[in-house]
């Protein structure tokens, strides 16, 4: 029954193992507005990775103390699978649930790593960089302190950036104040979470770099990250706990988020290009979002879609141009405002009136699932997605002006959807598309070079209708270890490979990484290549 709990028992598995932390309860169903909180007890120190899963009605997750005071944003709107990771505070502490939906939610909570300060790994120190770095090892070495330093930091802020020996490139230097055993680099320019340096026994944690003058990022820095004994994915996961915003930044990515955990950084080098429908006050006229809940008959499932309507559109126009945009609540926030960047375009003129469909992932692994290169769900947008959106809006598609877009995996699926169903999606923005995947068990897996072709050989052959691929990739996607797979490497083969086959297609490197403030400059500039007025 709605807004009665029922208690059942939890699976603690790891904390059973390690004893540093329970919880009480774990099956509750939730009325519409109604919270349970499950205490938690854990040791100060002790990492904590767990689970919400949600159905029924979108929830938060929220770590408060005991009365209810919030103490840290955990997950906001989850619904299915949600993981959440933190390091327990001193004192006693609850996760709290909250059903922020409309009917009844049904929520179960699992943990599934605990780990106690005592049972994590020290790093060790890789060289340093940078020549303030180095001169401020020799005055500690000389007796001095790292007071000036850091006054330095706050006056000018954070990141540090140095000249270097080109003219076209910088040093950049992140930094942390007063970590205990660790500190790990979040987003920066390298191909992996950078484990940061302490500069001897001193209070200053760094990482340098010898970055591209036109770099631009978002960046988080994660003190005292728990290790533990486990798989290397688990391991790097584990700087969720802690990973925050630099506090020292003065460009905030989130600045009104409820915590520093949920805020995140961003560093824009000087000769960083310009995105467009970025710059300058937000027009006067705004669209509007409107949210509708769509069905399919082919997926056996409901998808929440946000619907993105300029100011004063006639969608029935035949210069509408019609935008399907995966990863939707991502490209609504403050880091890929794709809203306010559409208004801007449009009030200014450089883009025709665009009606985004912006679709929710549900969760991450019914993301997976559904932008893996999926028939089912390539089919489903195609027959009753678009159809059913024209049909509530007066849309008129045509293919010819329908475009599907996408990061990541959004990326491989948009790309995938010109090549399955070109006469809907003609045209594709595709962003840090993820060509190195292959279905499991493809003879070319775990070969250089070779997993990507699963996707490139369907590319080969030449589409039932004309598409046009803007793809992109940034500069710091490429492969963790020599020899595998990466985003730019695969990339930049799908390109060559489009290029040969005469599919109309553009590409362009930026100085980035895996990043959404990266990626909402390319959307623009890709809606541009494709409709730009002049």
């Amino acid at each position: 029954m709605p807004g009665r709990h029922r208690a059942v028992a939890l699976a603690l598995a790891s904390a059973l193992v390690l004893g540093a932390a329970t919880v009480s309860g774990a099956e509750t169903v939730l009325a519409p507005g109604e919270s349970h909180g499950f205490p938690l007890s854990a040791s100060e120190g002790s990492y904590v990775a767990g689970r919400l899963v949600s159905t029924g009605a979108p929830v938060d997750l929220d770590l408060t103390g005991p009365e209810g005071t919030p103490l840290r944003q955990l997950l906001r709107d989850s619904l299915g699978n949600g993981a959440f990771h933190l390091v327990a505070g001193a004192g006693p502490s609850q996760l709290r649930v909250t059903n922020a939906g409309g009917a009844a939610a049904s929520v179960t909570l699992h943990l599934d790593r605990v780990v106690p300060p005592e049972q994590q790994v020290a790093r060790l120190p890789d060289p340093y960089l940078s020549p303030t770095i180095a001169g401020l090892a020799d005055r500690l070495q000389a007796g001095g302190d790292t007071a000036a330093f850091w006054a330095a930091r706050r006056a000018e802020g954070t990141p540090m950036v140095e000249p270097a020996a080109r003219p076209d490139e910088r040093i950049v230097t992140f930094l942390w104040r007063g970590a205990q055993r660790n500190a790990r680099l979040w987003g920066g320019p390298a191909y992996d979470h950078t484990w940061m340096q302490r500069l001897g026994d001193s209070d200053v944690w760094f990482a340098s770099f010898t970055v591209p003058d036109d770099l631009r990022l978002t960046y988080g820095i994660a003190p005292d990250v728990p290790q533990f004994a486990g798989d290397a994915q688990a391991n790097r996961r584990a700087l969720l706990a802690t990973l925050q915003a630099d506090p020292l930044n003065r460009a905030p990515v989130y600045a009104g988020a409820p915590d520093v955990w949920a805020q995140r950084s961003q560093l824009v080098l000087p000769n960083a290009p310009q995105q467009p429908g970025m710059a300058g006050p937000a027009p006067a006229r705004r669209g509007r979002i409107v949210e509708h809940r769509l069905s399919s008959a082919r997926l056996g499932q409901d998808r929440r879609v946000a619907v993105y309507l300029p100011a004063g559109v006639d969608p029935a126009a035949p210069e509408t141009v019609l935008l399907v945009l995966f990863d939707g609540p991502a490209y609504r926030s403050d880091r890929a405002p794709v809203p306010r960047i559409l208004d801007q375009l449009i009030a200014e003129g450089r883009l025709p009136p665009v009606v985004a469909l912006m679709v929710d992932p549900v969760d991450s692994g019914q993301r997976a699932r559904d932008l893996t290169c999926n028939p089912d769900f390539t089919d489903a947008l195609a027959n009753e997605l678009v159809p059913q959106i024209a049909a509530r809006l007066g849309l008129r598609p045509d293919p010819r002006r329908t475009v599907i877009a996408g990061s990541s995996y959004g990326g491989l699926a948009a790309a995938y959807a010109t090549h399955r169903r070109p006469e809907v999606f003609g045209n594709a923005v595709v962003l840090s598309g993820s060509f190195w995947w292959a279905p499991e068990g493809y003879a070319g897996q775990g070969l250089p070079y070779m997993s990507s072709l699963w996707m490139e050989a369907r590319m080969k052959a030449p589409p039932d209708a004309p598409v046009r691929l803007w793809i992109s990739a940034g500069r710091y996607e490429a492969a963790r270890t020599p020899g595998s797979q990466s985003i730019l490497e695969t990339s930049r083969h799908l390109r060559d490979v489009l290029r040969l086959t005469g599919v109309e297609a553009r590409y362009r490197e930026y100085s980035g990484g895996h990043d959404y403030l990266v990626w909402r400059g390319a959307l623009a500039d890709g809606l541009l290549w494709l409709f730009g007025n002049g």
